[in-house]
């Protein structure tokens, strides 16, 4: 049997020091370039053309849009993050709302992962009315995350997804429907379906 597909390859085009917005201070970062390649036997043979490139930084391994290089003011850190904490809000709501049943548990935790990964803390009250917005929203994680994996090293995906897994479950249960979503995440990421169904296998032991 012949097995062939697509994977994206990361490669480093260049490395120096920025202020990390993360990290708040000075780190070494990588500047990495992201190429699509045929592979035969899950091996990269033929590149297909770049898929994106993105700034990793040595220290925490967040990863940002390339113009962070361009700009180190305080009002350019917080634009570059800004397409991030859009995206782990609007997933982690999305996650939440996926059973169908907005659990309180469920709301203290997406609550936790939004303060702890954005700069910009979200209360309560903020929080309630974000999954309003979200509620009426008819467009599905994908509006996102198409915007930020390809910024994305790894580890950022792994820690979306185990995040979205944090949620899923905070509620006692992990519903098919919430599974679902999980896995199309990570095919909008381009995370293979060994690779994402392995993060959730591990999760679901851990928890039982």
């Amino acid at each position: 049997m012949i097995i062939f597909g697509t994977r994206g390859v990361s490669s480093t085009k260049a490395t120096g020091n920025f202020n990390c917005p993360q990290c708040e201070a000075n780190r070494e970062y990588r500047h990495r370039k992201v190429t699509q390649f045929f592979t035969l036997y899950f091996i990269p043979l033929i590149p297909l053309g770049n898929k994106g490139e993105y700034v990793e930084c040595n220290h925490c391994k967040g990863t940002f849009i390339t113009r962070i290089l361009e700009s180190n003011t305080s009002t350019s850190k917080q634009e570059f993050m800004a397409m991030y904490e859009q995206a782990i809000r609007h997933v982690m709501v999305k996650i939440m709302l996926a059973d169908g049943v907005i659990d309180a548990n469920e709301k203290v935790m997406v609550l936790n992962i939004i303060n702890k990964y954005g700069h910009n803390d979200m209360t309560s009250q903020q929080l309630n009315e974000y999954i309003e917005e979200v509620q009426k929203d008819a467009s599905d994680i994908s509006t996102y995350l198409k915007h930020v994996g390809p910024s994305l090293n790894d580890h950022g995906k792994e820690l979306l997804v185990k995040c979205a897994l944090d949620v899923a479950y905070s509620d006692g249960h992990f519903d098919d429907s919430e599974r679902v979503m999980i896995l199309q995440m990570g095919e909008v990421m381009e995370m293979s379906s060994a690779y994402i169904k392995g993060i959730i296998a591990e999760f679901v032991e851990k928890m039982n």
